[in-house]
This record gives structure tokens, sequence and C-alpha cells, in this order.
């Protein structure tokens, strides 16, 4: 949603809501709880109408945004052969982070506790809201169940990150305010997160959101980030029969498609395309401008990249690697769309390009992330199909062959003259849909869950490891460096002490 609906605007009642919004209030004694309030609303008075109920909706979106933004890319591009960082040996504040690029990190990292934190946050907000939601008043009935289904798709988001990134988890579902249930809570088993924490909810969402919103209202939740989300779910579980019918009605739906030029679907000036099916909001005009890619730039690279501001001496990160920018072909016109190159003096860095689109001003740019797309529904489409029916099925050449003309790239098929693009067995045309999808949506934050999914993360991660200890000198201190791939994250470690919860394996 764009600032014009009051999307990012908090009401008084979010201050209470921020004291709740851990998995319990603290004990602060019974006179002081039983206090009169100083301001108009408590979590408790607060739920009266239609408009009360859809500001609470509106504070929960800049979590999900900045989850993308700030801490998302870290685990899921930043973690992978993807990206890397630029080493500056000058300023080594940033080594915390760094870690989580070779696998060194530990359960302190504040990652791991920001991501947890954040999510747990978000479905605080949600909990309260779909517990008082019945008893506000609406002009329509059709607009409170919609804007109970923006909170559970909501929610269910939360939750997917909780159980992608870190397994089990516990699970609340109402509002949780006494200290000792808190604490007695145990992370419930990731299979039962998905059967009641997500799944339904995001059924219910399906059932319920619009197809599409009217101008004022673009970016809230849609029908479609509701099914690309189940989708994404059945993905992460294998359940790829389950995914494909929410996959056919993406695509048969009619409300979206492919832009011609593939850089113009980041550009700010084509906000909103008919590619994105779901993208993080931002916007200069109220205060939320997007920055997320200043960190991103070559710390040495000054005003040269962004005509505007410049990156920080911990800038730098999230860089292409070497491998990559091999990955794209040869006139593969989403390399340059994607990857530039800053030289300084006789030394070239990689950074991503993506999201640039000078001048990037005090305040930041209109430059939205992108969660969901379109061409990730046909590639996930295609997906789903080879592995539900095998073979060589000529609709998934066709998905894979209209992006490679997009980009500027012959066809591939069987019999292709050219050798290196004739794909004659099934094993052949996943491996050629793999690195079409890598290429496709480079620096989206796909990458970590895709090799979870071909249960290849080991596999891959070890081998970059290896080339990245040969030309990164200052590696050489860790000869651990991308040995402990661990498929889960680790528990931060303030949940471990206060709660007692069973780290995950590896950690």
């Amino acid at each position: 949603m764009k600032p014009n609906t009051n999307m990012i605007r908090h009401n008084q009642y979010l201050l209470c809501l921020l004291i709740a919004a851990g998995l319990f209030i603290s004990s602060c004694g019974d006179d002081y709880l039983n206090r009169v309030p100083f301001s108009n609303y408590t979590s408790e008075n607060y739920w009266e109408n239609e408009v009360q109920i859809t500001t609470a909706v509106n504070g929960i979106y800049p979590i999900l945004r900045n989850q993308f933004a700030g801490d998302i890319w870290k685990l899921a591009e930043f973690a992978t052969d993807n990206t890397t960082f630029q080493f500056n040996p000058a300023d080594r504040g940033g080594q915390i982070l760094e870690e989580i690029d070779y696998f060194l990190a530990n359960a302190d990292n504040g990652v791991f506790a920001s991501i947890w934190n954040s999510s747990y946050n978000g479905i605080a907000r949600a909990n309260f809201i779909l517990i008082n939601i019945e008893d506000a008043a609406f002009t329509e009935e059709e607009n409170r169940a919609i804007r109970e289904a923006e909170t559970r798709f909501l929610r269910a988001f939360f939750y997917y990150h909780l159980a992608i990134h870190f397994g089990d988890v516990p699970i609340v579902l109402e509002p949780l305010t006494d200290e000792e249930e808190a604490i007695a809570r145990e992370r419930d088993p990731v299979e039962q997160v998905y059967a009641e924490a997500i799944i339904p909810d995001l059924e219910f969402a399906i059932d319920n959101l619009p197809a599409d919103w009217n101008a004022a209202n673009t970016g809230r939740a849609t029908r479609g980030a509701a099914q690309m989300l189940l989708a994404k779910v059945h993905f992460s579980r294998g359940d790829y029969a389950l995914a494909l019918p929410l996959l056919n009605s993406i695509v048969e739906s009619g409300e979206y498609g492919l832009m011609q030029n593939y850089r113009d679907i980041f550009d700010p000036a084509f906000d909103n395309n008919q590619e994105i099916i779901f993208a993080a909001q931002f916007a200069t005009a109220a205060n939320q401008g997007s920055g997320f890619m200043l960190g991103w730039l070559p710390f040495n690279s000054g005003a040269d990249i962004t005509d505007g501001l410049i990156p920080g001496s911990r800038a730098g990160l999230n860089i292409p690697t070497r491998d990559i920018v091999r990955a794209y072909e040869d006139g593969d016109r989403r390399l340059n769309a994607s990857v530039g190159f800053y030289v300084d003096g006789g030394d070239t860095t990689t950074y991503i390009r993506k999201y640039v689109y000078p001048p990037i001003p005090t305040g930041g740019t209109d430059v939205d992330w992108p969660i969901f797309r379109y061409a990730d529904a046909l590639l996930m489409q295609a997906e789903a199909i080879l592995e539900t029916e095998g073979g060589i099925p000529d609709n998934v050449f066709q998905t894979i062959n209209v992006l490679r003309s997009r980009a500027g790239l012959p066809a591939i098929f069987p019999g292709n003259p050219n050798p290196d693009l004739d794909v004659q067995t099934n094993e052949a045309l996943i491996e050629a849909l793999r690195r079409e999808r890598r290429v496709e949506l480079a620096f989206e934050s796909h990458r970590w869950y895709d090799l979870l999914r071909y249960g290849t993360v080991e596999e891959v991660m070890r081998a970059h490891g290896e080339e990245q200890k040969a030309i990164q000198d200052f590696l050489n201190p860790f000869p651990n460096a991308y040995t402990d791939i661990n498929r889960l994250w680790a528990i931060p470690s303030n949940e471990i002490i206060g709660f007692g919860y069973k780290q995950n394996e590896g950690w």
C-alpha cells in the first residue's frame, strides 16, 4: 500500500500493542496494572469500529516490509552462493554479520533474534485484531471478512518465516498476557505449525481476499498473494501436487503478466506493475523511502553510483559472487539489469544493480521489494509439473523459453542443433529450470529456500566455500568457514535462556 491510504500511520493503540508485542506482558504489580490509562485507548478498549480495525491491520504491514528489507536477505541471499561481501580492513565492526556469510555465526547473532522478535511482534498484533474483530462495528460484513483475511495472511507469513528458518516454534494464536503461561510454552513441532497456524490462515485468506484492489489500496494482500504463499508452504514441504492448483489459478486468473523489459519490473516509474503479485511498499512522499540497496554498494564508491547518498564504511554487503555472475549465459540481458561492476583504480567490485535507480537522495527512493512476482509463479508452476508428471513436458519448455526470450536468449528444446541448448531428459530439464530460476530471481531472497527444497544446500555451499576461501585471504584464520551448513538457523540465545527451549541441532 502506498501512503495515501494511511497504511503506515500508527494510532495510539499501537503504543499499547507494543507493550504486549512479545509473547507476554511482564507483571508490574496489581496496583500499577489497575491504574486508569492516561490515553484514550488501551489494547482492551480500542476495537470499536471498522476504521480502528483497518488502522490496526495497517500497522502490521510495516513489520513484514522491514523484515524483507532488513533481515530476510541476510539468510536467503547473503548466506548463499549468490552473494558475499566486500572486505573492509579499516572497519571490522560488521564481522558478526559477515559470519553469517561463511557459516561461523552463533546463537547470539542479532539477525536471528531480529527475525524471531519481529515475527512474534507481528503475530501479537494480528492476535489482538482477530480476537476483537467480531465485536467491532462494520458498515459492510464483507469488509470484516476482508480485514480478517488480511490479518490472517500476515500472521501466516510471520509463522512461515519462523518455521522455515527455525523449525519447531511456539504456536500462539490468541493474545498471551500471562507470564507464567508464556514461560511454560514449548516449541511446537514444525508440521503442527504448518497445520494449525499457517495453512488454515492462508485458506481463509484465499477464500476472502479480493483479486485486486483499487488504486487507493494498492499494495494490500490479495488472493494471488495468499495463493503464492500457500504454494511456497507446500513447496517447502515437498507437496508439489497441492501447490500446482494454486499456481494454475494464479496463472489462469488474468490478473498478472510479464513486463516486456526485465529492468522495468523493479523501476519505481512502473510501481506495482503487472508482474508484481505482492511487494513491500516504500514511498518517499510519506517519509518511508527505501534505502536497503545502499548498504549493498561498494563502500569505496562514494556518490558515483547513487548520484546522492554515500554508502558507509560497512557497505559492500550482499555483493554478487563470481559464481552467480558465471551463471548468466552470454547475452543474458538480466546480467546488466541485475549486476553492476564498479571500477576503482585497478579493482572491480560487483554490486546489486537491480534496485538502484539514481539519484538516491536523503530519504531514500520509491523502489519496492518484490516479495512475489509472476515470473516466480510461472517457474514454480513448471517445477510442480515436473515434480508431479515427470518426463519432459512441452509446457515446461514454454515457460522457460518465454523468460529466456525476454532475456534475449535462444530457446532450449529437445533436438536443438546447439548441444548446449539440447535438453533430452527429465534430469536435464530440471537442471535447466533450476538455472533459469536462479538468474531470473537473483537477489530477491529465494535462493536459500530453493537450495533447501532441492536438498543440495550442504553440497552447494561447501563447494561455494572452497572457491571463496581460495580467493578471499581474510578467511585464512577461519579454517572451519563453510563447513557446518545447518538447514535450520539457531534459536536466539535469549529465547534459550529465557524460556528453556532446546537449541536446534548443530548450534
